[in-house]
């Protein structure tokens, strides 16, 4: 069975992480330009099922949609969070929500396996059972942030095959963004490939979040 994972680049202007595995097989990791690019990708695979880490679907104008007020009930308490999601905040000039439009531009037939997903719950629930602090804040410096997406990619690699790991010491920049993105990518096709065999929780019918054996 095929997964692919999306790592969603709010902006046109950022790369995208895309990744596909086969059963516990990484096949491909790379980063994307274009939504015209990923949807190509994803019509390569009609039977697969599809994570995305970006909201699929925003009905609300301001606030949180319940989905994301369901989910901090539960994960508040273990201080992972979530970014509000409304259209006020990621409607672009023109109206349009880059994730938004990406479904929309799906066949219909290909989005019935499409999941909202968040690698930040996956990596607590099936790997480092907290918060792991990989992401760019202002008080994390380039090597703070090496060295936790190394933890990232070393947990990868002890759960999944494939050629996807390199040597993070040397990255910075436009480089090491590119890898986080990939390793995002990894995560979110594993957050589905993990979800066929083991116990899960949706929020609303779309959003998908593992749920640790133990």
């Amino acid at each position: 069975m095929y997964f692919i994972g999306i790592d969603l680049a709010w902006s046109a202007n950022h790369l995208s992480g895309v990744a596909l595995m086969e059963d516990d097989e990484v096949l491909f990791c790379d980063t994307m330009d274009s939504l015209e690019e990923i949807v190509q990708f994803i019509e390569k695979y009609p039977d697969a099922k599809v994570g995305v880490d970006a909201p699929l679907s925003i009905p609300n104008q301001i606030g949180n949609r319940e989905i994301e007020k369901l989910f901090l009930k539960d994960y508040s308490s273990k201080k992972l969070g979530v970014y509000p999601v409304n259209r006020n905040l990621l409607e672009n000039d023109l109206g349009i929500i880059r994730s938004e439009k990406l479904v929309d531009m799906i066949p219909q037939k290909l989005g019935l396996n499409l999941f909202e997903v968040y690698p930040h719950v996956t990596i607590l629930e099936c790997f480092h059972g907290k918060v792991l602090p990989y992401k760019r804040k202002k008080d994390r410096d380039t090597n703070f942030i090496r060295e936790q997406l190394n933890t990232l990619q070393n947990y990868l690699t002890s759960t999944l095959k494939g050629n996807f790991s390199v040597d993070i010491k040397n990255l910075r920049g436009k480089a090491l963004k590119n890898h986080e993105d990939k390793l995002d990518a990894i995560v979110c096709a594993y957050t589905l490939a993990y979800c066929e065999k083991n116990p899960y929780k949706l929020y609303g019918d779309i959003f998908i979040v593992p749920q640790n054996k133990e």
